[in-house]
């Protein structure tokens, strides 16, 4: 199917002349209008991909036009031209919501890189609606933004197994995205009408985790002083998804056993088990394989946990949709905050496409908050982002570095710096995650093993961090 482009300008030779342009070199279909009231009356009755309006324009300008049309269409891709171009002007188009700005005179080449890239957002954004209304008729990936193979790959699991009992493994870095992936099932499950209780295995003790996740009777210990239902039986009918699984004890991984095995529970104090109908989705950030080699997890367990799996990708491997992220996360913020939406520089994408994201998803969406908050304009610019402050701070070379004492060996001096790196590095980890080796080591990279290697060379406790 063609894309269609709407051209609006008063100049009927240059409309023509664009007409025939774009349909030649862009194979697509082309409609035209002389003034904003036609073109309002278009974009009503026809499914446009973009518009092109010139800015001085009798009646309605370009700038009007454009905030009538997002009412229409608040995704749809607005190129603005004219023969005023001024920085002022730029900016104006930017923050109405204008994709892009194209002053005349203008080359053809250079109109029609930006319309093929505004095509192609175009394309990506109704990609992207079409595949969730396709996996759901509920908005259960609402909260889903990306196009990317395998974030597609992910959909297209949850799809599948979602009609199903199965238990569900769900696997990833923590901030990407596993209590969504979690939610998604259930919402599309015939356990939807039914409530999905959530468990963050890490946050309790042992103790406490075993009587919340299967009850207690009165008696049972001190201050038991009346009997309480667990979360087993309050999920009853419904979807039980407990987050971080890895990190439970194997008195308790014993007792959730019973549960896969016998559909059964049995509260603490209680002389008999009781049946209960609760489907399991679990998640975890270890390598559950790993803890099974160790003894730290139930071979047992895994294997009726593991039985199907979905891995949430990391944001370093799906980069392809940061833009549509940021776009989505400048809109979520503003909605928050009561505000009007604010835009990025293109120099902020390059620098977010650029940049790892150890925290995935959930650290875009706080470097997005932070930028929106702080940025004193409309249009956040790299100074604006406190990210990119951070890591310049992080990466400055130390003076020490810089003032190198050639008369040592090269190999002396190498081992000097990474040392220094490397102690440096290993203690703004442990500082952000405040002595949690763990988490600092999947921050890094690092195999644990291998990080409690580095601390213990370098004489670096994580107990002083907490």
């Amino acid at each position: 199917m063609k894309d269609t482009i709407l051209i609006v300008d008063d100049e009927k030779d240059l409309l023509e002349g664009l007409k025939r342009l774009l349909e030649l070199e862009l194979g697509c279909e082309v409609l035209t209008a002389e003034n904003g009231k036609k073109a309002l009356k278009i974009l009503k009755e026809n499914e446009i991909d973009l518009v092109l309006a010139d800015v001085r324009m009798p009646e309605m300008d370009g700038f009007t036009l454009l905030r009538e049309a997002k009412k229409i269409d608040p995704e749809l891709t607005f190129v603005v031209i004219t023969a005023y171009g001024t920085i002022e002007q730029a900016v104006k188009a930017v923050k109405e919501g204008a994709y892009d700005f194209i002053p005349k005179p203008f080359e053809d080449e250079h109109l029609i890189h930006v319309l093929r890239k505004g095509l192609e957002r175009s394309r990506l954004i109704k990609e992207n609606v079409a595949l969730q209304r396709q996996v759901s008729g509920k908005k259960a990936f609402q909260d889903f933004v990306g196009q990317s193979a395998k974030l597609k790959k992910v959909f297209e699991t949850i799809r599948m197994v979602a009609p199903t009992d199965l238990t569900v493994l769900i696997l990833g870095e923590s901030g990407t995205g596993k209590e969504l992936a979690a939610r998604a099932i259930h919402a599309l499950s015939n356990r939807a009408k039914h409530s999905m209780i959530t468990v963050n295995c890490p946050a309790l003790p042992e103790q406490i985790l075993e009587s919340e996740l299967f009850g207690y009777r009165k008696g049972a210990f001190t201050n038991a002083t009346a009997n309480r239902r667990g979360l087993f039986e309050e999920a009853d009918g419904g979807t039980i998804f407990l987050d971080e699984i890895g990190d439970i004890t194997l008195a308790v991984q014993t007792k959730l056993l019973r549960v896969l095995q016998e559909k059964e529970i049995k509260p603490l104090g209680a002389t008999q088990t009781k049946k209960v109908d609760v489907r399991i989705i679990a998640s975890t950030n270890q390598d559950l394989e790993e803890k099974v080699k160790e003894g730290s997890f139930r071979a047992d367990l895994f294997y009726r946990l593991n039985v199907v799996t979905i891995k949430m990708p990391p944001l370093r491997e799906i980069k392809e949709d940061i833009p549509l992220l940021v776009d989505h996360f400048l809109k979520k913020t503003a909605q928050e905050l009561g505000i009007p939406p604010k835009y990025v520089c293109p120099e902020v994408i390059e620098f977010f496409m650029e940049y790892d994201w150890p925290g995935n998803v959930r650290e875009l969406e706080n470097v997005i908050k932070a930028a929106v908050v702080t940025s004193p304009s409309d249009v956040i610019s790299l100074a604006n982002v406190p990210l990119v402050q951070e890591k310049k701070k992080f990466f400055a070379m130390p003076q020490e570095q810089a003032e190198l004492d050639l008369s040592q060996p090269y190999k002396v001096l190498k081992e000097k710096v990474l040392s220094r790196f490397t102690v440096a590095y290993v203690k703004r980890l442990l500082t952000e995650t405040k002595g949690n080796v763990s988490r600092a080591a999947e921050i890094s990279g690092i195999k644990r093993q291998s990080l409690q290697k580095i601390l213990k060379r370098y004489g670096l406790n994580p107990a002083n961090f907490r």
